[in-house]
Formats: C-alpha cells, sequence, structure tokens
C-alpha cells in the first residue's frame, strides 16, 4: 500500500512539474506596442493573452506578422497551436496548412479579395485564370487585414496604406490603434473597446506581461 502510495505521489509530481514547466516561460513584455498587440488579438479571438505569449517563447521561429494566420486557423479548424506550428516546421506553407484543414483561402479572405490595384499588387496575390494562387506573404497580409478591419472596424484600404508606410504588421496595428483612441477620446492610459456587448480595456501601455 505504502508503494502504491508513493507511486501516485510521483505520478502527481511528474504532472505537475510538467504543467509548470509549460507555464513557466518566464517571458515579460515591457514594449507597449507588442503588449497592445496581444490584447487586441487575444481580445479578437478570443484567446488568453498568456496562450499568445507562449505560443511566441515556445517557437522563436515565428514572427508576430504571423500569429494571426495562426490564431485564425486554431479558432476555425479548432485545433491546438502546436499542431499547426509543426506542420509549419515540417515545411507545410500557410496555404497548405489551412487546405489541411479545410480552410479555403478563397472563402476566408473573400470580402478582401475584390479589390483591384494598386491593392491587388499591394496585398501581393497572383491571379490566375479561374484561380489564385496563395503564398505564404498573401497568406499572412490577408490574415492581418482581416484581424484589423474587423476589430477596429477599419477599411481595409486604410490598412493597406499604413502597410504601405511600414513593414510590420505590429506598427500598423499601433497606428490604428492609436488613431482609433484619439477618434474615440479616451484616456492615455485605457481604451474601451465594445465588441459583442461587452467592454474591454486596453492596460496601461508600460505595465508588464510576466507569466
Amino acid at each position: 500500500m505504502l508503494y502504491l502510495l508513493v507511486g501516485i505521489l510521483f505520478i502527481l509530481s511528474s504532472i505537475s512539474c510538467s504543467f509548470s514547466k509549460d507555464l513557466d516561460v518566464g517571458i515579460s513584455i515591457s514594449n507597449g506596442k507588442i503588449r497592445s498587440f496581444y490584447f487586441s488579438l487575444s481580445d479578437y479571438y478570443k484567446i488568453p493573452e498568456e496562450k499568445i505569449i507562449i505560443i511566441k517563447k515556445k517557437y522563436p521561429v515565428i514572427i508576430d506578422d504571423e500569429l494571426p494566420v495562426i490564431l485564425l486557423i486554431v479558432r476555425e479548424a479548432k485545433v491546438d497551436p502546436s499542431v499547426i506550428i509543426e506542420l509549419r516546421k515540417r515545411g507545410y506553407t500557410w496555404y497548405d496548412i489551412m487546405i489541411r484543414f479545410r480552410l479555403y483561402p478563397e472563402v476566408v479572405f473573400k470580402a478582401y479579395l475584390d479589390y483591384g490595384p494598386p491593392y491587388g499588387k499591394a496585398w501581393g496575390y497572383h491571379k490566375r485564370p479561374k484561380k489564385i494562387k496563395f503564398e505564404d506573404r498573401d497568406i499572412i497580409i490577408l490574415s492581418n487585414i482581416k484581424f484589423l478591419s474587423e476589430y477596429y472596424n477599419e477599411s481595409p484600404e486604410i490598412i493597406i496604406r499604413y502597410k504601405e508606410k511600414y513593414p510590420k504588421f505590429i506598427d500598423v496595428h499601433e497606428e490604428i490603434y492609436l488613431n482609433n483612441k484619439g477618434k474615440k477620446g479616451k484616456s492615455d492610459d485605457t481604451i474601451v473597446e465594445r465588441k459583442n456587448g461587452h467592454n474591454r480595456r486596453h492596460p496601461k501601455r508600460d505595465r508588464d506581461i510576466s507569466i
């Protein structure tokens, strides 16, 4: 009986250590721009900010611009982020991964594909007869535009204009965030976003995220 009890305690201890190791990623985000971007992603995709931070810490190969792609697939396909990232590490393109989960870009991004020049050129997708060839860059750009357009109720043209100015979407988000904050007349510390009948606040920009 004693040996059985010791064995159970050992197993529980192992599980606890493993869980703690996954959560204790030792990351702190003091950059207000990144903090704000992660918060907006968390709010839009209905996923805890901590999970986004863990993704970044555990998979440094993933850049911030790719987070909306991952979170979009996670939400629509209902799969764990690790599954998507492992496929990515094995060499799958973002298009291949979306198709694998029966997420067809022509459908997912339908509302954002009907723009002629210069927007088509700016977004980088290449039309063929009755078909669009989506490259990694296209999926990344369209995922970010879909996220920013729907979350901030902003026109794609405005987002594209900012993208032509800034190489990274985290900077595009910052401009749109500040612009919307100014329009709504919020304080420098917080901005209330009304989503699905709930009030959400952007946290103070100088506060760290630590887990």
